[in-house]
C-alpha cells in the first residue's frame, strides 16, 4: 500500500475490557503516531497506541499500550452510552486518572451492511483528543470515529456555551 504524502505507515493495536484486541497495519495520519492514549467510561476502558515508519516499505514497531493507572487526577466526568445515538448525556460522573486529563464525548457511525451509532462520555489522554474524524473501511463495512474533548481547566467549546447560556439566563432573570 502507497500512503499519502502526509501520512506514514502505521500499526495500531486496541485493547478493549468489553470487546477484545484489534491490531492493524494501514496508513495514518502523522500526528497519531507514537502518542499511546486511554478511554474510561462507566463500561469499561479503552486502550490503544499507534507507531509508524516513515521510509518504503518498512514495517512499524510493535505498539506499546500506556500503563494502567487508578491513581485520581481530580478531574470528573460525565460518563454514559447510547448504543443508538450521536449523543447521550447523564447525571453521573466518573472520576479521571492518570494522565486521562479531558473529558470525552466519542461518537462511533457505522453506515454498511447495518447502519448504527453509538456515543459514549468519559475521562481521555490528550492523545485520545487529538485523533479529531477517522473514517475507517474494511471490505462493505465502512465506520466514522469522531472524538470531541473539552480539556481540563481550558475552555472549549463546551464550556463557553455553557457560560453563555448561564449569562442568558441570568439576563432573562434581570429583565423580569
Amino acid at each position: 500500500m502507497v500512503c499519502p504524502e502526509d501520512q506514514a505507515c502505521a500499526s495500531s493495536y486496541t485493547l478493549t475490557n468489553t470487546h477484545g484486541a484489534v491490531f492493524t497495519m494501514s496508513c495514518a495520519p502523522r500526528h497519531h503516531c507514537d502518542s499511546p492514549g486511554s478511554i474510561t467510561a462507566s463500561n469499561g476502558r479503552i486502550r490503544r497506541s499507534t507507531t509508524c515508519c516513515y521510509t518504503d516499505n518498512c514495517t512499524p514497531p510493535p505498539p506499546v499500550l500506556p500503563e494502567k493507572s487508578f491513581q485520581p487526577n481530580g478531574l470528573s466526568c460525565g460518563t454514559c452510552l447510547s448504543a443508538h445515538s450521536k449523543w447521550c448525556y447523564s447525571k453521573h460522573t466518573i472520576d479521571c486518572t492518570g494522565d486521562e486529563d479531558a473529558c470525552l464525548l466519542q461518537t462511533s457511525e457505522y453506515y454498511a451492511p447495518i447502519r448504527r451509532s453509538v456515543a459514549v462520555r468519559g475521562c481521555a489522554t490528550k492523545s485520545i483528543c487529538s485523533l479529531g474524524t477517522q473514517w475507517i473501511q474494511f471490505g462493505i463495512l465502512k465506520m466514522k470515529f469522531k472524538y470531541s474533548c473539552v480539556i481540563s481547566g481550558a475552555a472549549g467549546p463546551q464550556h463557553r456555551l455553557t457560560t453563555v447560556m448561564a449569562a442568558l439566563a441570568v439576563l432573562k432573570c434581570l429583565s423580569l
